[in-house]
């Protein structure tokens, strides 16, 4: 049977004859086509029969229908699927498949394509998380020094039931961080013994 005939009698015929006459294709249409059909499938081993068929005629599917079909096919066919693409891969389309497929394939995919690869992207934001540079670092070292006030001096971050001599401080109330000045619930210096009426 050849694509066309199973194309135009696919809606008309019951589930078990779409399924029995996938065998019978002699050729391959369009990959939207195909892509369509697939859709057609809520069995993931169907949907993976009829997409390894088409893979063993040639058929090459676009990024966006190999990006499509994730959801449809097996873990198994889904890399062959991914390296039979008929146009290039973008960074942008390799972005979307990353985590989808093994690194490797995506490293693999990004050097034939002559883009860059997510995963570098990634590897500078961490390096970017472990560096904080000249100003983290400044930042970071006024933070840790002790404040002139006199409360700051006296108050030894735990809750002391002082609360009229309380420092400006942070707390998580209803779901969300806040700024206050008083002990409510959630204070990062264990209140909720005064003011916070626990």
């Amino acid at each position: 049977m050849t694509w066309d005939e199973y194309y135009m009698g696919f809606y008309e015929w019951a589930e078990s004859t779409q399924i029995s006459r996938m065998s019978t294709l002699t050729d391959f249409g369009p990959s939207d086509e195909i892509v369509e059909i697939v859709q057609n499938f809520y069995d993931e081993k169907i949907a993976t029969r009829l997409i390894r068929k088409a893979l063993d005629y040639g058929v090459k599917f676009t990024t966006d229908e190999i990006i499509e079909l994730r959801s449809w096919v097996s873990d198994e066919i889904y890399p062959v699927l991914v390296q039979a693409n008929s146009n290039p891969y973008t960074y942008e389309k390799l972005d979307e498949l990353y985590g989808l497929i093994d690194d490797k394939i995506i490293e693999k995919l990004a050097k034939k394509n002559k883009v860059r690869s997510p995963m570098d992207e990634e590897i500078e934001e961490v390096e970017k998380v472990k560096s904080p540079g000249f100003w983290g670092t400044l930042f970071a070292l006024l933070g840790s020094a002790p404040l002139d006030s006199p409360s700051s001096k006296l108050h030894n971050g735990r809750c002391n039931g002082d609360c009229a001599n309380c420092p400006p401080h942070y707390g998580y109330r209803y779901g969300r961080w806040y700024y206050g000045h008083d002990h409510t619930r959630g204070c990062e210096f264990g209140g909720n013994k005064c003011g916070g009426g626990l």
